[in-house]
């Protein structure tokens, strides 16, 4: 099977704009979350990672008027890129998208517009993106709820060693909104101080905003040193928001993903 390697890679959170100072703000300690009193988006006070000004994200002067969405993708790409020495007007690279919302927060403003019910199609974003970068190939859309950005870096490694591109350039983002968070909010999943997920009195999550993408190549002579060794997933059909009370598609997956990596790893 072809080998998958990491070329560069960027992170963009309200902590850090670049993989290595998120990297140092968590060796600290520094956390993103935060309490918001913001009556556009909540009646209640809320804990949540949030950018304080999205104006840094791209500032092109393009007459294009982009959503936050699109700038914090594009924002975080062209961190990637800026590190990577990948071809991206060439026909052997391949753009992937991957999130779980989108554009869904312009669902707020009423009427509803065709114009506005295009905009929040996914495929219309990625189709800005790839156009502000260049890329030649039709962007390929990712959305799947959590998994989104797992599920796009398996798309991307997938589509190299099937031979159809060379190089993924795989970015994902997700920001939030009163449409996101009170839907969190009426499953009474919300926490109302900062999460604890691995304490036995866990009480909920918090939400956030970033951006991340991975750019993978088949290419040895681009690799960073590391190497996307393979993964798997799975799909049980058991619950429209319940897994599976066996637990055995998360096993299938599971051990479908140690068969691909070495035995080092397993």
């Amino acid at each position: 099977m072809k080998e998958i390697f990491i070329n560069s890679d960027n992170i963009i959170s309200p902590i850090g704009s670049t993989t290595a100072e998120n990297f140092s703000q968590l060796k600290r300690n520094v956390p993103g979350i935060k309490l918001h009193d913001d009556a556009r988006m909540s009646e209640q006070p809320f804990q949540a990672s949030l950018f304080a000004d999205e104006n840094f994200f791209i500032n092109d002067g393009s007459v294009i008027t982009y959503t936050k969405f699109e700038k914090l993708l594009m924002a975080s790409i062209a961190g990637a890129l800026a590190g990577s020495s990948i071809p991206v007007h060439d026909d052997r690279t391949v753009l992937i998208i991957s999130s779980t919302k989108g554009n869904i927060s312009l669902l707020e403003n009423e009427p509803l517009p065709e114009s506005l019910n295009k905009r929040i199609s996914l495929h219309y974003s990625a189709k800005l993106v790839s156009a502000h970068f260049g890329f030649v190939n039709q962007p390929v859309i990712i959305s799947n709820a959590c998994i989104s950005g797992l599920l796009a870096l398996l798309t991307g490694m997938r589509l190299i060693q099937s031979g159809q591109y060379d190089h993924a350039v795989v970015s994902g983002a997700d920001v939030i909104s009163k449409f996101v968070l009170s839907g969190f909010q009426s499953f009474q999943a919300i926490s109302a101080l900062p999460c604890k997920p691995f304490d036995v009195a866990r009480d909920g999550i918090n939400l956030g905003e970033a951006a991340g993408t991975v750019i993978l190549t088949a290419g040895k002579n681009f690799s960073s040193g590391i190497k996307l060794s393979g993964g798997s997933v799975s799909n049980d059909a058991n619950h429209i928001s319940g897994p599976s009370r066996t637990g055995e598609e998360l096993y299938l997956a599971i051990k479908k993903c140690n068969a691909g990596c070495r035995p080092c790893c397993r």
